[in-house]
């Protein structure tokens, strides 16, 4: 019985034994993997070329259409609407020189006609007093030697203050006849330019009173922009002179487009703000005949001269500290503190001592990257999102 157990035992450990030499076998046999345990990866950035150049300043502004000269049409004489010009209607165009509004010239005419006719009287008169004043010498000239005569008698008996007095008298016919005449040709209302109807009170038939609003015109060549700027942007726009054109200014109002020049830099703040008010001139219609409306909010883009060897960012590249990251000459990633001398829009303008020889600015995020990080840098398109490599191609890693 003993030895039965035994050899059971001897059995069960030859039996682990082989088992466990199978095992070694197996693994020592095993194929060994060539693949090599994988080295830190380095950091792939975006950047975008930073070599400094002349760059044109163009500043962004917003504003209201307005008219130019709009004016009130108000008669200068009282009288009844005879007719108005077929196109005084809001929204109608009058040609210069045409008649806006005619008052019934009637009455004027007879008082010209009166007034001639009392300048006739008066250079009778006046005639007549020149014919006694001849008759008045003659009689003075043979009494002269028997009675003496002072200064104010001779005036008198040479009836000179008759004479004043109907000289005085012509005067005030030919007044009279010149205000009439003036009257009859204020019947007629004309402008010397073309306008836009912008508003009718009266129509035809009324009878007005001199100075009684009749409709709201605006000239039809030119509207107004009021813009607002920033107060230190004024030194670098210029308004338009006799001999000068304004600074340039492109109006849109995102379907149309409009160019115009500075015609007007107000001396005081907007109201309400801190910023400087200009008016830019633009006309009532584009090259392709479309047409503003007034009170329209637009936008604006000023030309505000040029900045010479600057360099130009994308206004994500800048931090909230006014710093940027930049990839030097060695490849390793650092920080600059940037002198921004413009911004416009998405973009900003750099000094050319904000970054060192070399230096390509990063555009895409940095995460868990320190100054002085070694990187690899894929050049891309400045005014892209920063996803696109510029001219479509991977620049060779730096």
């Amino acid at each position: 019985m003993k030895s039965t157990t035994v050899a059971r035992l001897l059995v069960l450990v030859l039996v682990v034994a082989g088992f466990a030499l199978i095992v070694w076998q197996l693994l020592a046999s095993a194929p060994q993997s060539k693949r090599d345990r994988p080295g830190n990866t380095v950091p792939l950035v975006d950047v975008i070329d930073s070599g400094a150049a002349d760059h044109p300043l163009v500043a962004e502004a917003e504003g209201t259409v307005v008219s130019a000269f709009e004016m009130e049409i108000r008669p200068e004489v009282r009288g009844k609407i005879l007719a108005l010009h077929p196109d005084f209607e809001p929204g109608g165009t009058i040609p210069a020189g045409s008649i806006l509004v005619q008052i019934e010239p009637d009455e004027y005419a007879l008082a010209v006609t009166a007034a001639e006719a009392e300048i006739a009287k008066a250079r009778a008169a006046l005639a007549l007093e020149q014919g006694r004043r001849v008759v008045a010498r003659e009689e003075l000239d043979i009494l002269q030697d028997s009675i003496e005569v002072d200064a104010a008698s001779r005036a008198l008996a040479l009836r000179k203050p008759q004479l004043r007095q109907v000289q005085a008298e012509l005067g005030v016919a030919e007044n009279r006849l010149e205000r009439a005449r003036l009257d009859l040709q204020r019947t007629e209302v004309r402008l010397p330019h073309d306008v836009l109807v912008l508003e009718r009170a009266r129509v035809s038939g009324e009878v007005v009173a001199a100075r009684e609003l009749i409709g709201r015109v605006t000239r039809a060549d030119e509207y107004w922009v009021e813009l607002r700027v920033q107060p230190s942007l004024l030194s670098r726009l210029r308004a338009r002179g006799e001999d000068t054109a304004g600074s340039r200014v492109i109006i849109s109002d995102r379907k149309r487009r409009f160019v115009g020049e500075i015609v007007r830099i107000r001396a005081d703040l907007v109201p309400g703000s801190r910023l400087a008010g200009v008016i830019a001139a633009i006309p009532v219609r584009n090259a392709t005949g479309e047409r503003l409306l007034l009170g329209s909010y637009v936008q604006a883009q000023i030309a505000a001269g040029e900045l010479r060897q600057v360099i130009r960012v994308p206004r994500r590249a800048v931090q909230d500290n006014r710093r940027v990251w930049v990839v030097d000459v060695d490849d390793l990633l650092q920080a600059r503190d940037a002198e921004v001398a413009w911004e416009s829009g998405q973009h900003l303008l750099l000094t050319r001592d904000s970054l060192k020889p070399g230096d390509r600015v990063v555009v895409s995020r940095i995460s868990g990257l320190v100054p002085g990080a070694t990187v690899r840098s894929r050049l891309v398109d400045p005014d892209s999102d920063g996803n696109l490599p510029a001219n479509g191609t991977e620049a060779k890693d730096g």
